[in-house]
Protein backbone atom coordinates (compact mmCIF):
# COMPACT_ATOMS: atom_id res chain seq x y z
CA UNK A 1 0.00 0.00 0.00
CA UNK A 2 2.65 2.19 0.82
CA UNK A 3 4.37 1.89 -2.02
CA UNK A 4 1.04 2.42 -4.29
CA UNK A 5 1.20 6.46 -2.44
CA UNK A 6 4.83 6.77 -3.27
CA UNK A 7 3.86 5.93 -6.86
CA UNK A 8 0.99 7.71 -6.63
CA UNK A 9 2.92 10.93 -5.12
CA UNK A 10 5.78 10.68 -7.67
CA UNK A 11 3.55 10.59 -10.68
CA UNK A 12 1.65 13.83 -9.54
CA UNK A 13 4.58 15.59 -9.06
CA UNK A 14 6.24 14.47 -12.54
CA UNK A 15 2.91 15.59 -14.36
CA UNK A 16 2.72 18.83 -12.35
CA UNK A 17 5.92 19.77 -13.56
CA UNK A 18 5.27 18.98 -17.51
CA UNK A 19 3.86 21.97 -19.64
CA UNK A 20 5.87 24.68 -21.18
CA UNK A 21 8.20 26.70 -18.95
CA UNK A 22 8.35 30.32 -19.67
CA UNK A 23 10.66 31.06 -17.05
CA UNK A 24 9.68 33.60 -14.47
CA UNK A 25 8.84 36.32 -16.93
CA UNK A 26 5.91 38.86 -16.09
CA UNK A 27 4.13 41.39 -18.56
CA UNK A 28 5.85 44.14 -19.91
CA UNK A 29 6.86 47.44 -18.02
CA UNK A 30 5.74 50.51 -18.59
CA UNK A 31 9.69 51.04 -19.97
CA UNK A 32 9.67 48.48 -21.71
CA UNK A 33 6.13 49.40 -23.42
CA UNK A 34 7.89 53.04 -23.75
CA UNK A 35 10.50 51.60 -26.28
CA UNK A 36 8.59 48.41 -27.64
CA UNK A 37 9.38 47.78 -31.39
CA UNK A 38 7.50 44.21 -32.89
CA UNK A 39 8.76 42.97 -35.65
CA UNK A 40 6.19 40.39 -36.39
CA UNK A 41 3.22 38.83 -34.73
CA UNK A 42 2.90 34.86 -34.49
CA UNK A 43 0.55 32.49 -33.70
CA UNK A 44 0.27 28.78 -32.79
CA UNK A 45 -1.18 26.17 -30.39
CA UNK A 46 -0.45 24.02 -27.69
CA UNK A 47 -0.96 20.16 -28.53
CA UNK A 48 -4.31 19.67 -27.54
CA UNK A 49 -5.80 22.71 -29.23
CA UNK A 50 -7.67 22.01 -32.40
CA UNK A 51 -7.81 25.26 -34.79
CA UNK A 52 -7.99 25.99 -38.49
CA UNK A 53 -4.78 27.39 -40.05
CA UNK A 54 -6.66 29.80 -41.32
CA UNK A 55 -8.04 30.95 -38.02
CA UNK A 56 -4.79 31.52 -37.26
CA UNK A 57 -3.62 33.74 -39.52
CA UNK A 58 -6.76 35.73 -39.50
CA UNK A 59 -6.22 36.60 -35.59
CA UNK A 60 -2.34 37.09 -35.99
CA UNK A 61 -3.42 39.51 -39.00
CA UNK A 62 -6.46 41.91 -37.13
CA UNK A 63 -4.06 41.93 -33.94
CA UNK A 64 -1.23 43.13 -36.39
CA UNK A 65 -3.95 45.49 -37.95
CA UNK A 66 -5.21 46.58 -34.16
CA UNK A 67 -1.86 47.58 -32.87
CA UNK A 68 -0.73 49.18 -36.05
CA UNK A 69 -3.78 51.71 -35.91
CA UNK A 70 -2.99 52.37 -32.60
CA UNK A 71 0.55 52.69 -32.33
CA UNK A 72 2.49 52.49 -35.92
CA UNK A 73 5.34 53.30 -34.49
CA UNK A 74 5.61 49.99 -32.39
CA UNK A 75 6.53 48.34 -35.72
CA UNK A 76 8.08 51.18 -37.36
CA UNK A 77 12.19 50.49 -37.07
CA UNK A 78 14.00 50.93 -33.33
CA UNK A 79 15.70 53.95 -32.18
CA UNK A 80 18.61 53.74 -30.15
CA UNK A 81 19.20 50.25 -28.72
CA UNK A 82 15.08 49.15 -28.30
CA UNK A 83 15.26 45.44 -28.50
CA UNK A 84 13.23 43.61 -31.37
CA UNK A 85 10.38 41.28 -30.01
CA UNK A 86 8.34 38.82 -31.68
CA UNK A 87 4.82 38.43 -30.20
CA UNK A 88 3.99 34.67 -30.16
CA UNK A 89 0.07 33.95 -29.34
CA UNK A 90 0.24 29.92 -27.69
CA UNK A 91 -3.35 29.41 -27.66
CA UNK A 92 -4.38 26.93 -24.97
CA UNK A 93 -8.47 26.55 -25.82
CA UNK A 94 -10.29 27.67 -28.70
CA UNK A 95 -13.87 26.59 -28.51
CA UNK A 96 -17.15 27.66 -29.71
CA UNK A 97 -19.06 25.68 -27.41
CA UNK A 98 -21.68 23.15 -28.00
CA UNK A 99 -24.87 24.49 -30.39
CA UNK A 100 -27.30 22.86 -28.69
CA UNK A 101 -26.32 23.74 -25.28
CA UNK A 102 -26.60 27.31 -26.57
CA UNK A 103 -29.73 26.78 -27.90
CA UNK A 104 -31.98 25.71 -25.05
CA UNK A 105 -32.81 28.76 -22.61
CA UNK A 106 -31.99 26.91 -19.34
CA UNK A 107 -28.75 25.68 -20.40
CA UNK A 108 -25.34 27.54 -21.10
CA UNK A 109 -22.93 27.09 -24.00
CA UNK A 110 -19.52 28.42 -24.04
CA UNK A 111 -17.29 30.49 -26.29
CA UNK A 112 -13.57 30.26 -25.37
CA UNK A 113 -10.33 31.55 -26.17
CA UNK A 114 -7.30 31.36 -24.13
CA UNK A 115 -3.78 31.83 -25.10
CA UNK A 116 -0.20 32.89 -23.47
CA UNK A 117 1.31 35.64 -25.41
CA UNK A 118 4.94 36.02 -24.96
CA UNK A 119 7.55 38.37 -26.64
CA UNK A 120 10.34 36.80 -27.35
CA UNK A 121 14.06 38.56 -28.17
CA UNK A 122 15.51 37.45 -30.99
CA UNK A 123 17.43 34.55 -29.52
CA UNK A 124 13.61 33.39 -28.78
CA UNK A 125 14.19 34.09 -24.79
CA UNK A 126 11.10 34.78 -23.50
CA UNK A 127 11.59 38.46 -22.50
CA UNK A 128 7.70 39.08 -21.05
CA UNK A 129 4.06 37.12 -20.94
CA UNK A 130 0.68 37.38 -20.40
CA UNK A 131 -2.32 35.34 -20.29
CA UNK A 132 -5.31 36.54 -21.88
CA UNK A 133 -8.80 34.54 -21.74
CA UNK A 134 -12.03 35.39 -23.09
CA UNK A 135 -14.88 33.62 -22.39
CA UNK A 136 -18.70 34.37 -23.46
CA UNK A 137 -21.18 32.14 -22.23
CA UNK A 138 -25.07 32.25 -22.63
CA UNK A 139 -28.34 30.46 -23.78
CA UNK A 140 -31.52 31.21 -25.71
CA UNK A 141 -31.28 34.02 -28.44
CA UNK A 142 -28.02 35.34 -27.38
CA UNK A 143 -26.46 32.06 -27.22
CA UNK A 144 -27.31 31.83 -30.82
CA UNK A 145 -26.16 34.39 -32.40
CA UNK A 146 -22.54 35.09 -30.65
CA UNK A 147 -20.19 32.86 -32.44
CA UNK A 148 -16.28 32.26 -31.97
CA UNK A 149 -15.85 34.99 -34.49
CA UNK A 150 -17.33 37.32 -31.81
CA UNK A 151 -15.26 36.30 -29.07
CA UNK A 152 -12.06 36.82 -31.41
CA UNK A 153 -12.76 40.58 -31.68
CA UNK A 154 -12.87 40.28 -28.01
CA UNK A 155 -9.68 38.12 -27.73
CA UNK A 156 -7.90 40.39 -30.66
CA UNK A 157 -8.56 43.81 -28.95
CA UNK A 158 -7.75 42.74 -25.45
CA UNK A 159 -4.17 41.34 -26.81
CA UNK A 160 -3.46 44.85 -28.85
CA UNK A 161 -3.71 46.71 -25.36
CA UNK A 162 -0.97 44.87 -24.16
CA UNK A 163 1.29 46.93 -26.17
CA UNK A 164 -0.11 50.37 -25.45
Amino acid sequence: MRSIVLVSLWAFLLVSCAGSDFGSAGALSAEQKKSLHLVGVTAETTRDVTMEKEALDRIVKRITADIMAEAPNIFAQPQGDAPALTMKLVFTDYGNGDHASRYERRNVGTTRIDADILFLDMSGKVVAREQVATHFGSGGDVGLTTNILNVEDDFEMTVARLVR
